[in-house]
């Protein structure tokens, strides 16, 4: 993912692709830490941003060009909502929320762990407890003190998603090599 700060830099990030909205697949999941201030930021600053998509078995390019939106947690107050899909009757905090929650199921418990851990390029304040944290049930524990781990972990899972406006294909394994431009 590559978009500009603010300050005119661009910003570059790896994010890996999680699934398509069953309803409307012009929308890319990723996921995102709440806590994790570069990638916020930068999403902030500027939510257009460019995906490239390299297929390495056929050497196929997808170039995406598009919208990031945020789904957190109710709790979190953040100054993007989610976008609103077409032909969806639930009202679109409750959507989101449904496909925050099927997709915090669908995690391994590692990757659940990891919504415990600091943020990246941040010095954990305490050193021994900040990585404490492996493994973590989808559901919430017996045990209180995991319970709150739980809840913790998970009001700082947030969907990335991205609206894809155009869609760029370039295939060089033909000659002439075939590109092909959609645009929604």
């Amino acid at each position: 993912m590559s978009n500009i700060k603010r300050s005119g830099d661009v910003s570059m990030h790896l994010l890996p692709f999680q699934s398509f909205i069953d309803d409307d697949p012009r929308f890319l999941l990723f996921l995102l830490a709440m806590n994790d201030n570069h990638l916020m930021g930068d999403i902030k600053s500027d939510p257009h941003a460019l995906l490239c998509w390299a297929m390495p078995k056929t050497n196929e390019y997808f170039s995406f060009q598009g919208k990031f939106y945020i789904a957190s947690a109710p709790i979190q107050v953040t100054r993007f909502p989610p976008p609103k899909l077409p032909g969806v009757d639930l009202p679109q905090a409750e959507y989101w929320e449904q496909q925050r929650e099927k997709q915090w199921m669908a995690l391994t418990d590692k990757q659940r762990a990891m919504f415990t851990w600091p943020p990246r390029r941040e010095i954990p304040k305490a050193d021994k407890g900040a990585f404490s944290v492996q493994s973590l049930p989808p559901t919430k524990a017996k045990d209180p003190a995991l319970h709150v781990v739980h809840d913790l972990a998970k009001d700082n899972f947030c969907l990335l998603v991205y609206k894809v406006t155009s869609v760029e294909y370039f295939d060089p394994t033909s000659f002439p090599p075939r590109r092909l431009v959609c645009l929604f």
